[in-house]
């Protein structure tokens, strides 16, 4: 399904383009994504230690901790909805789909939509997954206030919540979703049943044990931490960028950034390169990047240089 993304200027440039770039494929490397679970599931498991500590320096280190490794799975299932966490298709599908859970993120309705994304970027048919209400930037025409929710709705992504809980009335009604087959229905409810039942166990013994387990370990982390982080990782890929020109050089953007960052975004940093080749494992990013850096048209040299020059209006 990767043959779906041909976002730059025409078909025809954007296989020259890449037919050129082609030296850079490799073999997709399980050991590596692995790894990269382990060390997520470490700090998920520290932070779940630091937040049912009594102390509240305690509490409020690990709903940080665990909230930024909901965001960081986040990151990771988008990997593996390119398959390109472990060569087999199940395996990505398995650990994909258990990657969403704490974000309510369904792993097959996320995949259709965000290969989509990639078909139709540039053209009005072009949507994602995410739904921040205000997608892009367009504040024509808007009021200080109307600015002012646009931003409050993405960084709580309620926008995001309010879809899952129309999709999920809509699984347990046993129905189809618009536009999608029934095998993706079938699955997309699945998911939804899958996210339902491991919220109800945990509320369950939550409850059962006179425990607060539940919103230490789960919704304070989501809402308060994982949600607006989230917000934050997504919102330079396209926001402001020329979202009605299919050339993939003017309507995405990178940020050449730190180890650290480009751990914790797993790549998302480098946009552009993403797009251009979106089935190139995430650890060839970064060499693409050096092939094609002078043709980038929106370009940071940082997380805090971009959202510096956003803070400014200065953002291109």
């Amino acid at each position: 399904m990767e043959s779906l993304a041909d976002e730059a200027a025409s078909p025809e440039s954007a296989a020259e383009l890449r037919a050129s770039l082609k030296h850079l494929r490799t073999e997709v490397r399980g050991a590596t994504f692995v790894l990269k679970l382990l060390v997520c599931a470490a700090i998920t498991a520290a932070g779940l230690l630091f937040a049912l500590q009594p102390a509240p320096w305690a509490r409020i280190l690990g709903v940080a901790l665990i909230g930024c490794m909901f965001a960081h799975a986040a990151e990771l299932q988008h990997e593996a909805l390119h398959n390109l966490a472990f060569r087999n298709k199940r395996a990505n599908t398995i650990v994909g789909t258990a990657l969403g859970l704490p974000m309510l993120i369904s792993f097959t309705a996320y995949r259709v939509a965000h290969l989509r994304h990639h078909r139709y970027l540039g053209t009005a048919m072009n949507r994602e997954f995410f739904d921040y209400g205000d997608q892009y930037g367009d504040a024509a025409g808007k009021t200080g206030f109307q600015r002012a929710m646009d931003w409050a709705a993405r960084f709580t992504m309620f926008h995001h919540y309010r879809v899952f809980l129309a999709n999920l009335w809509h699984s347990l009604l046993g129905r189809d979703f618009d536009g999608e087959t029934r095998t993706v229905s079938r699955r997309i409810r699945h998911d939804h049943f899958l996210i339902l039942g491991s919220i109800s166990t945990l509320t369950v013994i939550s409850v059962a044990f006179g425990s607060q387990f539940v919103l230490w370990a789960w919704l304070l982390p989501l809402l308060i931490v994982a949600a607006p982080v989230h917000a934050l990782i997504e919102l330079p890929e396209h926001h402001g960028c020329e979202t009605l020109d299919t050339d993939v050089f003017a309507n995405t953007r990178s940020v050449r950034s730190n180890r650290l960052m480009m751990w914790f975004t797993n790549g998302n940093n480098f946009h552009v390169e993403h797009h251009v080749m979106p089935n190139l494992p995430i650890s060839r990013l970064p060499d693409l990047h050096l092939e094609i850096r002078d043709r980038l048209r929106y370009f940071h040299t940082g997380y805090f240089d971009y959202f510096r020059k956003l803070m400014t209006r200065q953002t291109r």
